[in-house]
C-alpha cells in the first residue's frame, strides 16, 4: 500500500511540476511581448471592474427573460429567440451614473454570454440592439431598472445540426461576476417557449418549471444549458407518445454516468473475468481476478472523472481538462502497454522483460523527452527536466524495491514491466501534457507528442503477431500502418491556450480528444488480433475448437455492439443535445446477451457437435431425410386408411403392424424419441466442415443480407464523405453485422437453438436488442421514434430469418443433397412460417420507410439517426 501511494505522489508531482513550468514560461513570454498600447483598454476595463465590484450596493440583481417563439416573416421555418435583460441598480450605483451618461452599455455588463447551438455545432451569440436600452427610475431614491434587448434568429436546418430532435440555448457564465464578491449578487434567467417543450435543463438551480417555462438561477460560473424539443403540439398525448417521450427523454448525468458505468461492469463481468479465472493457474487465480477488476475499475473511474467534468471556459488546470490526464495515462499509456505485456505472458508462460517490452515502451517513453528539452530551451530553464528526474527516481526505486523482494517472487518476476510502465506513466503526464501555445512549434510538437502517446494501442499487435511467429519486419510495418491511420482518424488534438493577460483558460488534452482518440485505433487491434487467433486454429471437421472460445465468440460479439459507441464517440455527460446512454446499454445487452447465448453448460455438447466429420453428417443427414420420410408417410397412411377400414380392406392387426412398421412404435412399443435429437445431430454440427470457414461464410452472408439495409441508410452518411469523422462512421457502421455473421458460423454449434432457423432467432433476439437500445435517449419525435423501431425491427428480422434459411440449404448441401429434400416446398406447413415472415417483416421496412418519407418529404428515416454533423445525434428541422 505504501508503494503505491509513493507511485501515486510521484505521479501527481510530476504533472504538477510540469504544468507549473509551462505556465510560468508561458505567462513570462506573454508579459515581455505585451506593450502598453494593447494594455492599456484592458487596464481600464478591469478598473471600472474593480470601482463596480468595491461600490456595489447590496440588491444589485438581474434578471433576464429568454422567450422562444417562430420568426415573423414567410420564412417559417425560421425561429427566434428574444432575451429581454433586465438590471436592478440603486440610484447611487456608480453603474447606474455611468449607465445614464451613455459612458457603458449594459450588454457590456452581462454576467454571461447567450448562444444557440449544441457542442460540435456552429454557435451563434445573440445580437443586441444598443438603441433599445433605457432606464426607468420611479424617484430620487427608487430603484433603477436598466433594460436591454439582444435576440438571434436561426433556421431549423441550419444552426439546429441535430434535425428534428432539440435547440440547444446556453449561456457561457463568466468566473468572478455572480456572487458576494461578484460585479451582482444574483441573476435569474426565465425560459418561454410556449410552441417547444423543455427537455433538459443543466449548469442550473432550476426554481420552477413547467412543460414550456423555466425560471433559473443562473450559477457563479460555468456553462448553462438548455434543451428544447420540437413542436408542441396542442391535442393530449396518448399513451403511445407518452411511452415514447419516455424513452426519448434526455437522462440525467448520474443516470448517464451510471449507464457507463454499467457497460464497463458488464464487460468486465461477462468477458474478462470468465476468462483470466479459467486461463490462470490454481496458485495464482486470486491474483489475476484482482488485476481483473482492477482493470475494470480503473477504467470505470477514469472515464466517468473526465466525462463527468464541467465545460467552463475559465478554470485552472485541475477543475478542466487537467480532469483528463489520468485518462490519457490510463487509457491511451497503460492499459494497452498492461494488456501487450498480459500477451507475452501467455505466449511464453513467463513474465515479460525489458528487451519484450520495448517495442511497447520506446515510442511513448522517448518521444516526451523531446518535449522536455523544447521547453526548457525555449524557457531558458532547467525547470522541465524535474518531471524527467522523477520518473527516473520512481522507475529506478520500483525495480530495486521489487527485486530485493518486497512483494515476494510475483514482485521480482514483474519488476521489469512495473518499472518500464512506470517509466512511460511518468512521462505521460510529465511533458506528455503538452507545450503551452506561445512556444515556437508547439502544435507540431504536441501533435508528435499525442501520436506518441497512442502508440500503445497499435504496439499491441507486436505480440500477438509474434507469437504467431510472423516475422519481425512485416509485424514492425502492419503496426505502423494501423498506428499511422489511428494518427489520422482518431484525430485527438491538445487544448492548450491562454488570454492576453496569461491566465490559462484550459490546459493538457481535450477530454474529449483524450476519450475517443484511441477508440478506432483500439477496436481495429482488438478485433484483428482476435480474428488473428482463431485463424490460426483452423481445424478440420474432426477437429477441435481453439482454447477459451467462448470468451473469444463473447469478445467478438461486444465489439460489435461497441461500434456504436466507436462511430459517435464519447461525450461529456449532459453535454447540450447529445446522449449516448443508449449506446452504453446496447453493450451491457451485448454482453449479458452473448453470455447467455452461449451457455457454459452446453460446450461439451456444442464440441461433440462440432468434431462430427463429414461422413457422419451425410450419415445423420440421411437418416433425418428417412425420419422425415416415415412421418410423412405416418400422415398420409392415417389419412388414406381410414377409407380402408371402414370399407374392410385391411383389418386392424394389419394396420397395427403397418402402423408399427412405419416406426410409429419403437421395439419395445414406445413412442419414438429419437426425433428431435437426429434433427439436432444432422442440423446443429458444422456440417464437416471446419469452424473459420464457416464464420467466414457466416460473415460474408449477413454481409451481403444487410447491404439493402445500409444503402439505404448510408446516403446521409455519404454526404459529407469528405470528412474524416464520417470515414469513421461508415466503417464502423458497416463493421458489425460481418462481426455477428462470424459469431454465427463460427461457433454455430454451440449457440442456442435446435436448428440453423432457431440459432439465427436466438441471436436476433441479442442483435435486435442492443439495435434498439441504441434508438433511446436521442430526443426523436414519437413518429419518427416508431418509424425507427419498425424499420430496424423489420430490417432485422428479415435479415436473420434469410441467413437461417441460407445456413439451412448450406447444411443440406454439405451432405450432397437438396434443400428440397429436407424442406418441402410442396407443403405449406414447411415453408409457410418463415417464408410468411420474411415477407411480413421486408413488407413492413418497406411500408414504413415510405411512410416516413412521406411524412417528412426530403428526409430519409433510419433507425440509426444520420447526422449531417458527425459530433451530433440526429438532425433538426423544428417546423413553423
Amino acid at each position: 500500500m505504501l508503494l503505491v501511494l509513493g507511485v501515486l505522489l510521484a505521479l501527481v508531482t510530476a504533472h504538477v511540476a510540469w504544468v507549473r513550468t509551462a505556465e510560468r514560461v508561458s505567462a513570462s513570454s506573454v508579459a515581455d511581448a505585451e506593450t502598453e498600447s494593447e494594455a492599456a483598454p484592458d487596464d481600464e476595463a478591469d478598473a471600472l471592474a474593480r470601482s463596480y465590484r468595491a461600490n456595489k450596493p447590496r440588491g444589485r440583481t438581474g434578471s433576464t427573460t429568454l422567450r422562444v417563439v417562430p420568426a415573423p416573416g414567410p420564412e417559417s421555418a425560421r425561429w427566434l429567440a428574444t432575451a429581454k435583460h433586465k438590471l436592478a441598480l440603486g440610484a447611487g450605483d456608480p453603474m447606474t451614473k455611468d449607465l445614464r451618461r451613455d459612458q457603458v452599455d449594459l450588454d457590456q455588463w452581462l454576467p454571461f454570454e447567450l448562444f444557440v447551438g449544441g457542442d460540435g455545432c456552429p454557435q451563434d451569440d445573440f445580437d443586441t440592439d444598443a438603441d433599445d436600452d433605457r432606464l426607468e427610475q420611479g424617484g430620487p431614491s427608487a430603484t433603477v431598472y436598466a433594460f436591454d434587448i439582444s435576440d438571434e434568429t436561426w433556421a431549423g436546418t441550419g444552426i439546429d445540426c441535430t434535425d428534428d430532435v432539440a435547440t440547444v440555448l446556453s449561456a457561457d457564465v463568466k468566473k468572478g461576476w455572480l456572487g458576494k464578491s461578484g460585479l451582482y449578487d444574483r441573476w435569474t434567467l426565465t425560459i418561454d417557449t410556449p410552441r417547444r417543450p423543455i427537455l433538459a435543463i443543466d449548469g442550473a438551480t432550476v426554481l420552477s418549471q413547467s412543460a414550456h417555462r423555466a425560471e433559473l438561477r443562473v450559477p457563479a460560473s460555468g456553462l448553462l444549458s438548455v434543451i428544447l424539443g420540437t413542436v408542441a403540439g396542442t391535442s393530449k398525448p396518448g399513451d403511445v407518445e407518452v411511452l415514447a417521450d419516455a424513452a426519448q427523454n434526455y437522462m440525467s448525468i448520474k443516470r448517464e454516468a451510471g449507464t457507463l458505468l454499467a457497460a464497463v461492469a458488464a464487460v468486465t463481468c461477462c468477458w474478462a473475468l470468465p476468462f483470466v479465472r479459467r486461463w490462470a493457474p490454481n496458485a495464482t487465480r486470486a491474483r489475476w481476478t484482482a488485476a481483473a477488476v482492477g482493470t475494470g475499475v480503473l477504467t470505470a473511474a477514469t472515464l466517468v472523472y473526465a466525462l463527468a467534468a464541467p465545460r467552463q471556459i475559465e478554470a485552472r488546470w485541475w477543475a478542466y481538462e487537467g480532469s483528463s490526464m489520468p485518462l490519457v495515462a490510463w487509457w491511451w499509456v497503460l492499459l494497452p502497454f498492461l494488456l501487450g505485456a498480459f500477451v507475452i505472458r501467455a505466449a511464453t508462460g513467463q513474465p515479460p522483460q525489458v528487451l519484450q517490452l520495448l517495442p511497447l515502451s520506446v515510442v511513448p517513453g522517448a518521444v516526451p523527452l523531446i518535449a522536455a528539452f523544447v521547453l526548457a530551451v525555449t524557457g531558458r530553464t532547467a525547470a522541465p527536466l524535474l518531471p524527467i528526474g522523477v520518473a527516473v527516481v520512481l522507475t529506478t526505486l520500483s525495480a530495486l524495491v521489487l527485486k530485493r523482494g518486497m512483494a515476494r517472487s510475483a514482485g521480482r518476476r514483474w519488476a521489469a514491466t512495473v518499472a518500464t510502465g512506470l517509466w512511460v506513466v511518468a512521462l505521460s503526464v510529465g511533458p506528455g501534457t503538452g507545450l503551452p501555445y506561445n512556444v515556437t512549434d508547439a502544435w507540431q510538437m504536441n501533435s508528435i507528442v499525442s501520436d506518441a502517446l497512442s502508440w500503445g494501442w497499435a504496439a499491441l499487435l507486436w505480440p500477438v503477431l509474434r507469437a504467431f511467429a510472423w516475422r519481425r519486419w512485416t509485424a514492425a510495418a502492419l503496426v505502423g500502418v494501423v498506428w499511422y491511420l489511428g494518427a489520422v482518424f482518431d484525430n485527438g488534438a491538445y487544448s492548450w491556450s491562454q488570454q492576453e493577460d496569461g491566465s490559462w483558460t484550459s490546459l493538457g488534452v481535450d477530454t474529449d480528444a483524450a476519450a475517443n482518440q484511441p477508440l478506432l485505433t483500439m477496436q481495429t487491434v482488438l478485433v484483428c488480433g482476435t480474428l488473428l487467433y482463431l485463424s490460426r486454429h483452423v481445424g478440420t471437421g474432426g477437429g477441435k475448437w481453439p482454447p477459451h472460445l467462448r470468451t473469444v465468440v463473447i469478445g467478438l460479439g461486444i465489439a460489435a455492439a461497441t461500434t456504436a459507441v466507436t462511430r459517435f464517440n464519447f461525450v461529456r455527460f449532459g453535454d447540450d443535445d447529445v446522449q449516448r446512454s443508449g449506446r452504453y446499454l446496447a453493450v451491457v445487452i451485448a454482453a449479458v446477451g452473448f453470455t447467455l447465448l452461449l451457455p457454459q453448460s452446453a460446450e461439451r455438447r456444442a464440441a461433440r457437435l462440432h468434431a462430427v466429420p463429414s461422413r457422419a453428417h451425410n450419415r445423420r443427414m440421411h437418416a433425418l431425410l428417412k425420419d422425415q420420410t416415415l412421418e410423412a408417410s405416418r400422415r398420409e397412411f392415417l389419412t388414406t386408411s381410414r377409407t380402408a377400414l371402414a370399407d374392410g380392406e385391411i383389418t386392424a392387426r394389419e394396420w397395427s403392424a403397418r402402423w408399427r412398421k412405419l416406426g410409429a412404435l419403437g421395439a419395445r412399443s414406445t413412442a419414438p424419441q429419437h426425433s428431435v435429437a437426429l434433427r439436432l445431430a444432422a442440423l446443429g454440427s458444422s456440417g464437416g466442415r471446419d469452424a473459420w470457414r464457416n464464420g467466414v461464410a457466416g460473415a460474408v452472408l449477413l454481409t451481403v443480407l444487410s447491404l439493402p439495409w445500409l444503402f439505404y441508410t448510408l446516403p446521409p452518411l455519404l454526404s459529407v464523405i469528405s470528412q474524416v469523422d464520417s470515414i469513421v462512421e461508415v466503417w464502423t457502421y458497416a463493421l458489425r453485422w460481418p462481426l455477428y455473421g462470424f459469431v454465427y458460423g463460427y461457433a454455430y454449434s454451440w449457440v442456442r437453438g435446435g436448428s440453423p432457423l432457431g440459432k439465427a432467432m436466438c441471436l436476433l433476439a441479442v442483435v435486435l436488442a442492443a439495435e434498439l437500445a441504441q434508438l433511446l435517449y436521442q430526443g426523436l419525435r414519437p413518429g419518427a421514434f416508431g418509424i425507427s423501431l419498425l424499420l430496424t425491427t423489420g430490417n432485422c428480422l428479415a435479415v436473420f430469418l434469410v441467413l437461417g434459411l441460407c445456413w439451412e440449404a448450406r447444411m443440406v448441401r454439405a451432405a450432397g443433397m437438396r434443400w428440397g429434400q429436407i424442406r418441402n416446398f410442396r407443403s405449406l406447413s414447411a415453408i409457410a412460417v418463415p417464408a410468411s415472415t420474411v415477407v411480413v417483416a421486408a413488407a413492413t421496412a418497406l411500408a414504413t420507410a415510405m411512410v416516413g418519407v412521406w411524412v417528412a418529404p426530403g428526409s430519409s428515416p433510419t433507425a440509426e439517426n444520420p447526422t449531417d454533423q458527425p459530433s451530433a445525434t440526429a438532425p433538426r428541422d423544428p417546423g413553423p
